[in-house]
């Protein structure tokens, strides 16, 4: 009878719409028939929602329906996958997505990103589900820095639960209507305590409850065995979807982040800031390898533990070899980029965020492997090509800078938080930057704003990187794609400004400026049989268009002269 009633209510709960889970993924009211990463599915791990921190996933639209020939890539991680201090442009999701579209000019490419600043491994097993019902082609993950102090994390104050067992059963429980509903009542009967509110500062101040987990210590073993289980079945779910598996190496500052907790000396064994001078005397004298091994063996006995230890890296390896994944040695790539072969601020912008060129190293780790297995690109996009289209826009790297120095003025970076000045604007793309980070723009208005600053300025390179990215953020609207067409032909990209003038074509067949920019990109690629067609199609519906006629005997005229 129990049973029954509980069944029962279950019911009557979903067909009034009490007590779902936060999703995933929420269709876009302003785009019918896309879908976009949820902004507030973080609130699904608390039961009182309102207490959920203040993170989440960047918007993506993706249409709902996948296309027949569509390359479909989910990303998966922490705030270093989220592109985090720069935001969507720079995160691995985004430079992929460049770079594959470019290999594969005549696929529709789609890498969307999950990835949030705060997460573990228990955040990216319970999204998997979901992602597989979006019908992936691949998954590419790059995670593991949160597991002592991320939600859920053993040394965390968001913990839910100091089991893995049990926690992973809380998870699957709130699938549930009937016990999501009594979860969130109970939790508002309970005391008003919100575990963060007596913090201030900035997250990474406010998350951490442990603040002291050695090297071999029980809680440190757990934090481990978490991170192994969790990664285990992450890939065991998706290979039993048969769907393909990137998962990344961890990279952190070797050099030039030394550890923020390190304990007095024990016997036989020295401590983090020991270790950490010990490589700076060898590095001095030109012993890297071995300068290198002290600064891993010091960031491993960090005992504030907002960096993954190298165990770490050995999980991902067994877990992957278990499951058939495939690993991409992102630890490695960073490494062979730095001087001396020691990961620092070249490449760092603080413990673990990658600075522009760290991510743009990060996302080409990924990019090799992810060829292989999708097939022969139609163009060879290497590293110079890509770096020149790289998506990220100085108004972006400017955001970034601010928000990680209002980071680094807070704990553990300082051991008392302080306030962060800007420096004064002297440029009209820093005064838009600024405006953006203070809150006074949109991400939409700063990057218009960006956008006729460069024009006005004549600046075609930036005006179609910006014209780009908005183009991309709203996949459904063909004005957009044209302003980004007609831009990159004009920065002498035709092959780029194909791609975009094709989408604005398939958005809105009527306007004949988007058919007249697509013939001209189509010439300029060598291709005037393609060119005449496009010309004669609109010629067939507006048959007094007289620019159409023009370029139409213009056309036949080249075409009979050689």
């Amino acid at each position: 009878m129990p049973l029954l009633l509980a069944g029962a209510a279950e019911v009557v709960l979903r067909l009034a719409g009490i007590g779902a889970l936060e999703p995933l993924f929420t269709p876009v009211e302003s785009a019918p028939g896309f879908l976009q990463p949820n902004r507030a599915a973080v609130q699904r791990f608390f039961p009182d929602p309102g207490r959920a921190p203040d993170v989440s996933i960047d918007t993506t639209w993706f249409p709902a329906a996948k296309a027949p020939g569509t390359l479909r890539i989910f990303v998966q991680g922490e705030s270093s996958a989220a592109g985090f201090p720069y935001g969507r442009w720079a995160s691995p999701a985004a430079l992929l997505q460049q770079r594959l579209q470019r290999a594969y000019p005549d696929r529709n490419v789609e890498v969307i990103n999950t990835a949030m600043a705060a997460v573990t491994s228990y955040v990216l097993l319970d999204f998997a589900d979901e992602i597989i019902a979006q019908r992936p082609d691949a998954v590419v993950i790059y995670a593991g820095h949160n597991e002592y102090l991320g939600i859920g994390g053993v040394g965390s104050s968001l913990a839910s639960a100091r089991s893995p067992t049990l926690a992973r059963t809380i998870a699957t429980l709130r699938r549930l209507h009937l016990y999501r509903a009594l979860e969130r009542a109970f939790a508002s009967l309970g005391p008003a305590a919100d575990p963060l509110a007596a913090r201030d500062g900035t997250l990474m101040s406010r998350v951490a409850a442990e603040r002291s987990i050695p090297l071999g210590s029980p809680l440190y073993a757990q934090g481990l065995a978490q991170f192994r289980g969790n990664l285990e079945r992450l890939l065991q779910r998706y290979r039993a979807a048969g769907i393909p598996v990137f998962v990344g190496t961890l990279a952190s500052n070797e050099r030039d982040q030394p550890p923020f907790a390190s304990a007095p000396a024990s016997a036989g064994e020295a401590s983090a800031s020991v270790r950490f001078g010990r490589a700076r005397t060898l590095e001095a004298s030109g012993d890297y390898p071995a300068a290198r091994a002290e600064y891993l063996a010091a960031a491993d006995r960090d005992e504030l533990r907002f960096r993954a230890p190298q165990a770490f890296n050995d999980v991902i390896r067994q877990a992957a070899e278990g499951a058939g994944a495939r690993v991409v040695d992102v630890q490695a790539a960073l490494a062979a980029a730095s001087s001396n072969g020691i990961i620092g601020t070249e490449l760092m912008l603080e413990h673990v965020h990658p600075n522009v060129d760290g991510y743009f190293r990060l996302a080409s780790a990924y990019f090799p492997a992810i060829v292989q297995w999708a097939g022969p690109p139609a163009v060879a996009v290497d590293d110079a090509a890509a770096r020149l289209e790289i998506p990220v826009t100085e108004v972006d790297r400017l955001n970034g800078e601010y928000r990680v120095a209002m980071l680094k003025n807070d704990w553990p970076f300082v051991p008392e938080r302080r306030p962060t000045t800007l420096p004064a604007a002297t440029t009209r793309i820093e005064e838009i930057a600024q405006s953006w980070f203070a809150g006074r723009l949109s991400w939409l208005e700063a990057m218009n704003e960006a956008l006729a600053a460069y024009q006005k300025d004549a600046n075609h390179a930036e005006a179609a990187r910006v014209a780009v990215n908005l183009a991309d953020a709203v996949i459904n609207a063909a004005e957009p794609q044209y302003t980004a067409g007609r831009l990159l032909l004009r920065d002498e990209q035709p092959e780029r400004g194909l791609h975009y003038l094709r989408r604005a074509v398939a958005i809105d067949a009527t306007k004949v400026e988007y058919q007249l920019s697509l013939a001209q990109a189509q010439f300029m690629l060598g291709r005037p049989a393609d060119s005449v067609a496009t010309l004669e199609a609109i010629l067939a519906r507006h048959p007094e268009d007289a620019r159409a006629k023009y370029w139409l005997d213009e056309m036949r005229r080249a075409a009979g002269s050689r």
